[in-house]
């Protein structure tokens, strides 16, 4: 499979500590999960993207990017090839417009739903695809899906829309897949137009943060003064936050990592309002039963 790293914060942030430096950073998962990488983030809401088909921990060039890179809004990527060969256009996170999609996990026997996915996208839009993943063709299935909620790709989307158009798309996925009879599918999606991030959990692992334990950039946010608490330093006790981080582990013990739900979707708005939701009728406990079988988390 994959690892996935989100970041959204209310000030433009460095990575480097995520994604090289911390005990569990993305280029350590990487020795299991080579089979590339892939940086995306914006400067002044423009997306930018950097992949490649090297292994993160190996490639010189990761770490070099996760040091220059400084945003509000990040996604990263490390892959483990399933449906797809090792090639830089299979690398994740992909972007289209604005904005910037990465997927953790698979849908098994892909061949057998691979058309009516097709089916399912527009056409102006299935000419971007560039490579032979299950991942990008679902990105642009969820593109397409947004179009037909009134925003096409190059805007951003208003409220929790990116939200609800990730659950659709999950869930048109997850019928498909049982109505082909195929296993019950992998689906931890994380998308982001560079003001809002949305991140759906369904068969594998996911966990996000919004506290932490230590700060070590204190002196460089601008809500930090000398002897008070930092906002993000609090419990999660308002839907108002300063910033998330989401992953399919736990990077680092400086943060205070909880898990999303089985079947939920976990949001953020332009204006850092934090949403949590159920996108499927299952329970938690009913869809982990169900995924046991499957989804082997390693």
């Amino acid at each position: 499979m994959c690892r996935l790293f989100g970041f959204r914060s209310s000030m433009d942030v460095g990575v480097h500590h995520s994604l090289v430096l911390a005990e569990n950073a993305l280029a350590m998962q990487s020795q299991k999960h080579p089979d590339g990488w892939g940086i995306g983030y914006y400067e002044a809401d423009f997306p930018i993207l950097r992949r490649s088909a090297s292994s993160a921990f190996v490639d010189r060039d990761f770490r070099q990017m996760a040091r220059f890179v400084r945003s509000p809004t990040v996604i990263a990527h490390i892959r483990a090839a399933t449906v797809g060969r090792i090639a830089i256009e299979n690398a994740h996170p992909f972007q289209l417009g604005r904005w910037i999609f990465a997927h953790n996990g698979t849908v098994q026997n892909f061949d057998q739903i691979e058309a009516e996915v097709l089916a399912g996208i527009d056409p102006d839009l299935r000419i971007h695809i560039a490579g032979n993943t299950d991942s990008e063709r679902m990105f642009h299935l969820f593109l397409s899906f947004l179009r037909r909620a009134g925003v096409e790709y190059h805007e951003q989307a208003p409220g929790n829309l990116a939200a609800d158009v990730l659950g659709q798309t999950v869930r048109w996925l997850k019928q498909l897949a049982e109505k082909k009879g195929c296993p019950p599918p992998i689906l931890n999606f994380l998308v982001t137009d560079g003001r809002t991030m949305a991140a759906s959990r369904l068969g594998r692992d996911l966990l996000f943060s919004t506290q932490k334990r230590f700060c070590g950039k204190m002196e460089e946010c601008g809500k930090w003064q000398q002897g008070a608490e930092l906002p993000c330093m609090n419990p999660l006790r308002q839907s108002v936050i300063n910033h998330i981080l989401i992953a399919s582990e736990p990077i680092s013990a400086d943060d205070v990592w909880e898990q999303v739900d089985e079947g939920e979707i976990l949001s953020i708005d332009a204006h850092f309002k934090f949403h949590r939701h159920r996108i499927l009728k299952e329970s938690h406990q009913e869809l982990s039963e169900r995924y046991a079988p499957f989804a082997m988390r390693v």
